[in-house]
């Protein structure tokens, strides 16, 4: 009976540990969300919290944990999922997610309230703004997108008319049809703007994109400086270390306020050129530091 006790004692010792504190649940362990889970945790340390990371996959019986933590954050969509699925009443932060996976979360009307992100993808004005900047003498813009990006594909589609550039916007199906829809896109001069997409832009069918583009003369413009590296003219995206502190940043509004800030982008970023690939299309481009001030002046950023 004693050590009964004792064992329930040392359970609702763990629980209160959490209360009041921060618990993590990352997707995996990869160094994208060990470079996130750094800066977030730095964050908290700074203001004098502590991180408490919750192994994953989750089990069912987390829910009564994650119920104990005043605040939950996750990293990664599937982390996100999990976290959902379990429905905790704890304030719930989830990032390093695409926008587009944050809105199929199964949310309930009453979640917004307790539930935010800090999406890792940029918002739709930026990557055209960058476009308007870097590439000022290109006014059509060929989107590609499947059945999970075309929302974001619609966004790009609006605000590059609004920057009053001609999108040509196609959607796939499956991946076979990738290739006639591609040369259908580039049958005109254009850029191809590269969206988070599985189904058109992974592993098996980059560097044929790449080289499909390549031949039609037409910049590729990418979401991650892996592109680049492939063979993209330039990418505009946000290192996990930039998206993890803006994270932090909310997590430490939830924990001192009772409150999170609205789902938002990520406000800082990067852009990354491949001069080599600028000379043979004939590209003039600025810096890559260049291009960022620019554009974060447009935003209104010092």
């Amino acid at each position: 009976m004693l050590r009964i006790l004792l064992l329930l004692l040392l359970a609702l010792g763990s629980s209160w540990a959490l209360a009041g504190q921060a618990c993590l649940v990352m997707s995996e362990e990869g160094s994208a969300f060990g470079e996130a889970a750094e800066a977030l945790g730095t964050e908290l340390r700074s203001a004098g919290h502590r991180l408490q990371t919750l192994p994953f996959p989750l089990r069912s019986d987390d829910g009564v944990t994650l119920n104990n933590c005043t605040l939950v954050v996750t990293l990664g969509a599937r982390a996100a999922q999990s976290v959902t699925a379990l429905a905790p009443r704890s304030l719930i932060l989830h990032t390093l997610l695409p926008r587009s996976a944050y809105e199929r979360l199964p949310l309930r009307t009453e979640d917004t309230r307790r539930v935010s992100a800090v999406f890792i993808d940029q918002p739709a004005t930026r990557q055209i703004e960058l476009l308007r900047i870097a590439l000022p003498d290109w006014s059509r813009v060929a989107l590609l997108v499947g059945r999970e990006s075309l929302e974001l594909g619609q966004r790009l589609q609006n605000a590059a008319r609004e920057k009053r550039m001609r999108p040509a916007l196609a959607q796939l199906s499956e991946e076979s049809e990738l290739y006639p829809t591609l040369q259908r896109a580039l049958a005109e001069p254009g850029i191809l703007l590269a969206v988070p997409d599985s189904t058109v832009y992974n592993s098996r069918t980059i560097s044929n994109i790449l080289l499909t583009a390549y031949h039609h003369r037409a910049p590729v413009v990418g979401f991650s400086p892996a592109y680049v590296k492939a063979g993209a003219l330039l990418a505009l995206y946000s290192t996990p270390t930039q998206v993890g502190q803006q994270a932090g940043e909310a997590a430490r509004q939830a924990l001192a306020t009772g409150s999170l800030p609205p789902p938002a982008a990520p406000r800082h970023f990067r852009v990354s050129t491949n001069p080599y690939v600028a000379r043979s299309l004939g590209i003039v481009l600025d810096e890559p530091g260049t291009l960022r001030e620019r554009l974060e002046r447009t935003e209104g950023n010092p």
